[in-house]
């Protein structure tokens, strides 16, 4: 719209008024039908029920910074797209907003009042700085540390990362108190979503790794959205997991996607109560291990002692007839012996009709060359004896 302005040496010469018409006057011919700003949110606070904030961009190493207006009418609609998307405003979030720049007159102050936001486009930008972010940890090997650490036979110390506040560390606690096993826990109450959730959590995982009697570590929260979500991305708990010095198990509320503090992890569940059960399988396959090695030693056992016994009982037996069956061979050996004896006995042999011939000194004659003529000789028979003289010798 013209006005009537003054000049002074050539140079306009305006109000404050007539300056502020000026530039909304210039703003919107040079943004005929709004603009899309593209930014990073700095500085954001709690709607009141509008939100102020700004946009940031680094250019050449200097900030370059626009003020956002967003009014209550229409930071419902942004919300409720964003919600859509499991998005929501914050800090360090790049956006694209569409609205129309206003210079504000009692204020003196440049804004742009914004109607619209490109979903998508934080959606891509959050999407791609987070598979920048995974990318790297993989590249550098970073999601194979804690999946090192040895999970303990019986792990019944378990320290518990979550929010008091949550239903699913609720819902996890009963399913530990039900399995009636011996759990004992060390509990770390933390913020799980929002920009205070990172440092606690990274605080509460570097406590439980200093500690000796610690088996496992839970790390929980119940589901959300997107955005509820998002801390389980950041790159200081993902290096707080795999520094750990105990294996960490993750149920984080995810039933698709699946956090970078998943891929960090020793193993993911879904959700708290499948953490839980997870550990209480573990317990529940020790026991049965057990229960099956004791069987298998009890058998063992009867089968050693049976072999056992029946070693013995043989050898009882054999003591018993061994012996006696010696006895007896003994026995034949011996008579055979002494029949062989008798045979052999010179009155046995004279029964038979044989006689033993001796001379005056008693040796046995068994040749004529042992007698000369004369010689007294004395024949043993079976029934006595008798004597005789040489008279001649053939």
């Amino acid at each position: 719209m013209p006005m009537d302005i003054d000049y002074i040496n050539g140079v306009p010469a305006v109000t404050v008024g007539q300056f502020s018409e000026v530039v909304n006057q210039l703003l919107s011919s040079a943004f005929d039908g709004g603009v899309w700003i593209e930014g990073e949110i700095e500085g954001l606070k709690k709607p009141n029920p509008h939100l102020y904030f700004s946009l940031i961009e680094n250019v050449d190493g200097k900030k370059a910074q626009a003020n956002i207006n967003l009014f209550a009418g229409n930071l419902r609609a942004i919300q409720t797209k964003l919600r859509q998307q499991g998005l929501e405003l914050k800090d360090g979030l790049r956006v694209r907003l569409y609205g129309i720049p206003d210079y504000y007159a009692p204020f003196g102050k440049l804004s742009i009042k914004v109607e619209d936001i490109d979903t998508q486009f934080t959606v891509g930008d959050v999407a791609a700085k987070r598979e920048a972010l995974l990318k790297a940890l993989l590249e550098k090997g970073v999601h194979k540390l804690n999946k090192r650490r040895p999970v303990p036979l019986v792990p019944l110390r378990l320290g518990v990362v979550s929010s008091s506040q949550a239903a699913g560390w609720a819902d996890a606690e009963r399913q530990l108190l039900e399995s009636g096993y011996g759990f004992s826990v060390s509990f770390i109450d933390v913020r799980v979503q929002g920009d205070d959730a990172p440092p606690q959590v990274v605080a509460a995982l570097n406590t439980l790794s200093r500690r000796d009697d610690i088996d496992v570590v839970l790390l929980m929260r119940g589901g959300g959205s997107k955005s509820d979500l998002a801390a389980f991305d950041d790159e200081r708990i993902a290096l707080a997991i795999s520094q750990c010095r105990h294996p960490v198990f993750t149920g984080l509320g995810h039933q698709i996607d699946t956090s970078i503090a998943d891929v960090m992890a020793h193993t993911a569940h879904k959700t708290p109560t499948a953490c839980a059960q997870a550990v209480i399988a573990l317990v529940e396959d020790f026991l049965s291990d057990l229960a099956s090695a004791q069987n298998q030693l009890r058998l063992l056992t009867g089968n050693s002692l049976l072999r056992a016994r029946n070693r013995v009982a043989l050898a009882v037996e054999r003591l018993t007839t061994r012996p006696r069956n010696a006895l007896e061979r003994q026995k034949q050996i011996l008579e055979m012996r002494a029949a062989t004896v008798r045979l052999l006995d010179p009155a046995v042999t004279m029964a038979r009709g044989w006689s033993i011939t001796r001379d005056s000194n008693g040796n046995v004659v068994r040749s004529t060359d042992q007698v000369s003529d004369g010689d007294v000789l004395v024949t043993s028979l079976a029934q006595g004896s008798i004597t005789s003289r040489v008279e001649g010798k053939s």
